[in-house]
């Protein structure tokens, strides 16, 4: 007697190994949960020359899908049993749509975003002499980050000399900024928003340039 096999509901059900996942769409909170998935395969590198500090994670997903939900997209976001989030890079559809395989990878470890920052906007008041900034308010708290210096730029010229400090600030999150925004971190120093890059991209993580001000600026 020949084995009838429903690819779709019984994948799960023959895996080996598997775990439950929670798939988070971008750009949305919504999330669809995955009784069984099966990690294909795992690979860890290095990222960039660090002397091994920064490590890139990529894992590709295989998983059964009810074809009655919008398929897996780029830039989707599965979250494993740990709670350990990974973006998707690409998805291949297998089974006549009901497995899905997915390249994903692990943004946060790949930059070890161990700071914490607050994101601030000005507040804008008008007291009679034209607008000017009278406070700030958080909008975001401990938004995962990874804050490196960039440049130190010195300038003779003055007297006494002085220095700026330029940085970098990778970004665990998306994040909604414009000319208003700027950063805090917990030891209270103040990030004054230059530029952001990368914000568009699946594969990486924004990046913000800033200027470093005294703390209780």
């Amino acid at each position: 007697m020949p084995l009838e096999l429903n690819i779709q509901d019984d994948f799960a059900a023959i895996l080996d190994g598997g775990e439950p996942i929670t798939l988070k769409r971008r750009d949305s909170a919504a999330t669809i949960a995955v009784a069984k998935a099966w990690r294909f395969s795992s690979r860890t590198g290095e990222a960039e020359p660090s002397g091994g500090h920064v490590a890139q994670r990529d894992i590709v997903w295989q998983f059964p899908w009810d074809d009655a939900n919008q398929p897996p997209r780029l830039g989707d976001a599965i979250l494993d049993a740990a709670g350990e989030c990974f973006t998707i890079l690409s998805v291949e559809p297998l089974g006549a749509k009901t497995r899905w395989r997915c390249t994903t990878r692990n943004l946060r470890l790949v930059y070890q975003l161990n700071d914490r920052i607050d994101v601030q906007q000005a507040v804008w008041e008008d007291p009679g002499g034209g607008p000017e900034i009278v406070g700030w308010t958080t909008v975001r708290s401990a938004v995962p980050a990874r804050i490196q210096p960039s440049q130190l730029a010195i300038d003779n010229e003055s007297d006494p000399a002085t220095a700026t400090a330029t940085y970098r600030i990778l970004l665990g999150e998306e994040l909604d900024l414009n000319a208003d925004s700027r950063f805090v971190d917990p030891q209270g120093n103040v990030y004054q928003l230059i530029d952001l890059t990368q914000a568009e991209r699946i594969d990486a993580l924004p990046v913000a340039t800033v200027l470093k001000q005294p703390a209780g600026s």
